[in-house]
């Protein structure tokens, strides 16, 4: 526990999370205001609000925004026994997300039991995404070192006499007071969170429908603003592949910038998540959640080759020991892994065989290139450019 007097590390909390608002309201000005509500989560929109801050017995710390409407920002701080109980309004053992990472932030779901969706199923909203829990489960806990935001969701759960309903517009959950007074820098996650929502709610409208593409002026004028950022974040991404040598925190900070365009549709992506196991604790570079997958990332510099001369080079070998590792700590063959190393264009012919075929060999680890980031890139970007052709 850090030795700061309760006093002195609230006023620290408090004034790191009105700069992470502070920064989100520079941030959305890429937006024009009339657009704003179309594409970006409600919480980012508040002028004021008002927040509490809740501290329990075990050493974490949940912030939830509680009105978002007030005369300023103003968070009050309230000593609790259980976290999960104030901002869900009750707590059990099992954890839907058991997150052990950073960065982390579920959004737009809505958690039940099966008690009232077969009851009162009628009563969640339309079209969105409905997480049925069993009777023992918590929609989310958070790991000593790990932090998750939980965005524009609802909870809807049954008990035996009574029935609660809550939305949560916004929430911030720390694994304990240490992580949020030392490793939270309210900037890059700021950054993180205004490009992680802005891009899923774009893809939601490509693939699943949204308001605005119903309007073929207003569809048009919001996808010119996503085209003119996913170009401006493009050329940002080459330039620190191809023009800066650097260590591999340079390419970290990157990608939980731009963790989106990981894996475009992911239900989750955690930073440096926590494994722990046979004495020892490793920390992969990413965790990622999909519908179907499970997918931890180890990512080294594009400056290195993942093959030389048609062999593995040193570096993607260091990567697979690491890999095997966490293998051994998880023990889940369900479970699946990826290295980002290299560029392609720095591969001669033998060397991109040797990728190929290690990667046909290879069912549980896959290794790609950088390229593979601005694949992702240019996939949604084209897919911007046939929208606005129709």
């Amino acid at each position: 526990m850090n030795m700061l007097r309760k006093s002195d590390y609230e006023e620290v909390i408090k004034e790191k999370l009105k700069r992470y608002f502070e920064y989100l309201s520079i941030l959305i000005t890429q937006i024009p205001d009339n657009f704003r509500e179309l594409v970006l989560p409600k919480y980012m929109l508040y002028t004021n609000f008002k927040g509490v801050l809740y501290f329990d017995k075990s050493g974490r710390v949940c912030f939830e925004i509680k009105r978002e409407r007030a005369s300023r920002k103003s968070i009050k701080s309230k000593d609790t026994n259980n976290v999960e109980i104030e901002l869900f309004g009750y707590s059990n053992s099992v954890p839907a997300f058991d997150v052990q990472g950073k960065y982390t932030k579920l959004q737009g779901l809505v958690f039940t039991n099966k008690k009232f969706f077969e009851k009162f199923g009628n009563q969640l909203p339309e079209n969105s995404s409905v997480l049925i829990l069993e009777d023992n489960m918590i929609p989310v806990r958070v790991g000593t070192y790990a932090d998750v935001k939980i965005v524009d969701c609802w909870v809807y759960w049954a008990f035996k006499r009574r029935r609660h309903v809550k939305y949560i517009p916004f929430a911030w959950i720390f694994g304990n007071i240490d992580i949020l007074l030392n490793d939270i820098d309210p900037i890059s996650h700021a950054e993180s969170d205004f490009y992680s929502s802005l891009f899923n709610n774009l893809l939601m409208a490509l693939y699943s429908g949204h308001s605005f593409l119903t309007n073929s002026e207003v569809k048009h004028q919001v996808l010119k603003i996503y085209l003119d950022l996913i170009m401006q974040i493009e050329k940002e991404i080459n330039e620190v592949l191809y023009i800066t040598e650097a260590d591999e925190q340079i390419f970290q900070n990157l990608l939980n910038k731009y963790k989106f365009f990981l894996w475009p549709g992911a239900t989750l992506i955690e930073e440096q998540p926590t494994l722990r196991g046979n004495k020892m604790m490793r920390r992969p570079d990413f965790y990622i959640l999909t519908r179907n997958n499970k997918i931890y990332i180890e990512i080294e510099p594009p400056g290195y080759k993942p093959f030389i001369r048609g062999r593995i080079s040193n570096r993607l070998k260091g990567a697979i020991n690491q890999v095997m590792e966490w293998r051994g700590i998880l023990k889940d063959d369900s479970v699946r892994y990826m290295i980002i190393i290299g560029l392609l264009e720095d591969l001669d012919p033998e060397e991109k065989r040797a990728l190929h075929a290690f990667n046909e060999t290879h069912d549980k680890i896959m290794v790609v290139t950088w390229d593979y980031i601005i694949q992702n890139i240019k996939l949604i970007k084209n897919e911007i450019y046939k929208q606005l052709e129709k």
